[in-house]
């Protein structure tokens, strides 16, 4: 199943994970989350929200599959009835209400949920960045934060008004998207994930110095283990490994030719291989280019 799942054979992944039943539950919530974030799309809206309601502990994504959907209110309540949810006014009301009990996480959740989901970038990203100023924080502490934020509609992120707050949350889900990379073991785009993050003027080839030696130590100690069994390794899908199409495509985030399928980026021009672009969405929902498009490779 883990195979399935990192060559993107999820409908088959689900089928046997199916069959299979209590063994490879977790393995099925997964697929059936990765399957759910391709239907995020125009018509397939209610589709996606049928195969999370497969999933038993289904609240949180659910909640990322109301924040997200781009409908006009009247569309996004009708949604939030199916998956259970207050409507979006009263998700304001819940929202202010754990705002003022000091509930972060519930307080993001439900600002994204509201009829103002702006609100919620702020919050949320000023209490990564106190996270990380500690000396305890880990992987798993903050990234749920941030994988909750980037499912903020699209056209809320993109106003002017939420530029500053769209570049910070970038950087951020850059630089966890990296530490999680590592802990994935998709070296492929690591060092992509770590030039999206911070540009730097050094020579590529330059060994690393004796701080930096320590400080990619400490780094590690914040990454911990990868609780999905079977999803450390590099995705592979289908044609990976066949001779490259007539039609030569340059990878946008490593410089050489892409073998096997590709995907085009938001701008129509920039590809990458679809095996990078699966991972990278699994680890950083959002494009290479910085958009603050989400990737749906899947």
């Amino acid at each position: 199943m883990a195979n399935l799942i990192r060559g993107n054979e999820l409908e088959l992944a689900i089928s046997v994970g199916t069959v299979l039943g209590e063994s490879a539950a977790q393995a099925t919530h997964y697929a059936l989350e990765l399957l759910s974030r391709k239907c995020m799309a125009v018509t397939t809206w209610d589709l996606a929200a049928d195969l999370l309601l497969m999933i038993p502990d289904n609240k949180l994504q659910l909640v990322k599959l109301c924040a997200f959907y781009p409908g006009c209110i009247a569309e996004i309540n009708d949604l939030h009835e199916k998956c259970n949810l207050p409507d979006a006014e009263e998700c304001m009301q819940v929202a202010e209400t754990t705002e003022a009990d000091g509930d972060i996480f519930e307080t993001i959740k439900y600002y994204l949920l509201s009829t103002e989901p702006e609100r919620a970038l702020p919050i949320g990203i000023q209490y990564v960045k106190e996270q990380l100023c500690g000396s305890d924080w880990t992987l798993d502490s903050v990234f749920p934060y941030l994988d909750l934020l980037s499912y903020i509609r699209t056209e809320q992120l993109m106003l002017h008004k939420c530029s500053e707050f769209r570049n910070e949350l970038l950087i951020l889900c850059g630089y966890i998207g990296a530490l999680l990379a590592i802990r994935r073991q998709y070296n492929s785009i690591v060092p992509a994930l770590y030039e999206y993050t911070r540009p730097s003027d050094e020579l590529p080839c330059t060994p690393p110095s004796e701080s930096q030696r320590a400080m990619y130590s400490v780094l590690l100690s914040r990454i911990q283990e990868e609780p999905l069994k079977g999803m450390v390794g590099p995705d592979c899908v289908t044609g990976s490994n066949l001779p490259s199409h007539s039609d030569v495509h340059i990878s946008c985030l490593t410089g050489l030719k892409i073998q096997g399928p590709v995907f085009f980026l938001e701008d129509g021009k920039s590809a990458i291989s679809l095996n990078d672009a699966l991972m990278w969405a699994k680890v950083n929902p959002f494009s290479p280019l910085g958009t603050g498009i989400r990737l749906n490779p899947f």
